[in-house]
């Protein structure tokens, strides 16, 4: 019996343009009336995440900031943050990657001393709450991942700088949008669905999560049966269970009036 159902945003449930369709709000609803919660899972700032389901944020379990952040009704179920010489470190090292800008994110808000990136972040299709400040080393609060905004290809440039030195001290992971992110060496997305799922008393066979993306893949591994996008990756596609259409045909839609029909 599947009584949690976890899915990704970007190139998940968002399509290529960050849409998504109304239709997940009924389904919520549904899922709710069969006693299976829903989690959204993403790499996502939380108030950002939350702007995408008010008409059912009660309904809603927050994965945040690629799992370093996690919460139900404004009760803090999962929270990892930074160390504050680990985030000054990466702060510094992050200025060898050239084109690349930082952002920090906290609990209700990001930073960035990059007025373009505030700028862009600021749109609806990312949707952050962003502050843009002189000095981001004089941030006073928890932070849970720092993004790495590069506008080529990360894997070509800023995991080949930053890598090598922070590869024992952080957990790396390519985001949607060219974005690297950083987090504690033992967060992601899969620590915290399984923190989320012994909290419920949920067993892994009982759990389902969609994705498209590398942080996606640890989620992946702490649920019985899990969904990769069309669109992902052909790696991140080969550490699914199962494959179905891309983003952009509302396939995670399909699937899941799918399982709620199989189920009834």
């Amino acid at each position: 019996m599947i009584k949690l159902i976890a899915t990704d945003m970007d190139g998940t449930l968002l399509d290529s343009q960050g849409n998504m369709d109304d239709e997940i709000y009924d389904i919520i609803e549904k899922l709710k009336e069969m006693g299976i919660r829903f989690v959204a899972a993403s790499g996502r700032q939380l108030m950002s995440l939350k702007k995408r389901f008010v008409p059912v944020d009660d309904d809603v379990i927050y994965i945040a900031e690629n799992g370093g952040y996690a919460v139900y009704r404004d009760r803090e179920l999962y929270l990892n943050a930074l160390d504050r010489n680990t985030v000054n470190d990466i702060l510094e090292t992050a200025g060898e990657v050239k084109g690349a800008s930082v952002f920090l994110c906290g609990k209700t808000y990001a930073y960035t001393d990059k007025p373009e990136l505030a700028e862009l972040m600021r749109k609806p299709i990312f949707g952050y709450e962003i502050k843009c400040i002189q000095r981001l080393m004089d941030i006073d609060e928890d932070i849970f991942k720092i993004g790495l905004f590069d506008t080529t290809d990360p894997r070509e440039s800023s995991m080949k700088i930053m890598l090598p030195k922070f590869k024992d001290r952080v957990h790396m992971t390519l985001s949607g949008y060219n974005s690297l992110d950083f987090l504690n060496i033992d967060v992601n997305k899969g620590t915290a669905l399984k923190h989320i799922r012994e909290l419920y008393g949920i067993e892994k066979e009982e759990t389902i999560a969609f994705g498209d993306n590398y942080n996606d893949i640890e989620m992946f591994d702490e649920v019985g049966i899990s969904f990769a996008m069309l669109n992902a990756d052909e790696y991140v596609r080969s550490r699914a269970k199962y494959v179905i259409g891309s983003n952009d045909e509302n396939s995670v839609i399909k699937t899941l009036k799918s399982i709620i029909k199989e189920i009834r």
